[in-house]
């Protein structure tokens, strides 16, 4: 069964004039927040998203069933529920494809009982994908790449490529960006503050990004982005939570590529 939230908006219907008082566009959020300091965007941007304030097509989960071995050697069968793009604030029809802290990204993801992708998973997620992008990437000129003009102007990119390759908003679609994700380097004691990113994959599969935590958490430019994976996985028919296969010896390897199950799975 598809992830579709419902739990969580029933939840937060009743206190979303908390958040805001009708749904912004997403060029709408966007003028709103380009003069306000990091913290004050994230903020906004986790209200809104928390709120409801998203593309319908985000809310609807993808169903990727694949075979993989757990550490014993021994074959399964595994369903993980992926969003279709990243999280986004406004409408189908007007939306801004957000980066965000780890910080403000786990928060979401806790509120949707989702989590982010290990780097085994935006691998697969690439590879599954219905419409695999080519990557837009910008010269980096001094702070640039961080500011909200060029993160909204990155998302307004994104959207005319999925346009010109004959596509609509909601196409399950990867390439676009370089994902957030957990794996063991969130339980290295040197760097509890920083982000770890991974992929934007080019059409030859490879990424650009290898696996890296060498930026702050504080730190997000323009090619971030948050995918959220359904907490609810599949082993063989029956159901298992997300978290606990990735610390479990013996299934973690269905969903991760490290040698060991992860002692951390949230930021």
């Amino acid at each position: 069964m598809v992830c579709k939230f419902i739990c969580a908006f029933l939840t937060l219907a009743t206190f979303s004039s908390l958040y805001s008082q009708e749904p912004k566009g997403g060029s709408v959020f966007y003028e709103q927040t380009r003069e306000l300091s990091f913290t004050e965007r994230e903020e906004m941007s986790i209200n809104e998203i928390i709120s409801g304030n998203m593309p319908d097509f985000i809310k609807n989960y993808v169903a990727i069933t694949f075979f993989e071995k757990d550490a014993k050697g021994e074959q399964h069968q595994v369903t993980i529920y992926v969003s279709p793009d990243y999280l986004s604030v406004g409408s189908s029809l007007d939306y801004y494809i957000i980066p965000l802290s780890p910080m403000a990204s786990t928060k979401i993801a806790k509120a949707f009982n989702s989590s982010l992708p290990t780097p085994k998973l935006v691998d697969l997620i690439y590879e599954k994908a219905t419409l695999k992008l080519e990557p837009f990437n910008y010269i980096p000129r001094g702070n640039r790449n961080e500011t909200p003009d060029l993160l909204y102007e990155h998302s307004k990119v994104i959207q005319a490529q999925i346009k010109a390759a004959g596509y609509s908003p909601g196409v399950f679609v990867a390439g676009t960006k370089k994902d957030l994700v957990i794996s063991s380097k969130l339980a290295d004691s040197t760097r509890q503050h920083h982000v770890t990113i991974y992929g934007w994959h080019k059409l030859n599969g490879k990424p650009i990004q290898p696996l890296s935590n060498v930026h702050i958490n504080s730190y997000v430019d323009y090619s971030h982005g948050t995918r959220l994976i359904c907490n609810r996985v599949l082993v063989d028919g029956k159901a298992y939570n997300y978290n606990d296969i990735l610390k479990n010896s013996l299934l973690y390897t269905l969903l991760s590529n490290e040698s060991e199950p992860l002692r951390k799975t949230r930021y």
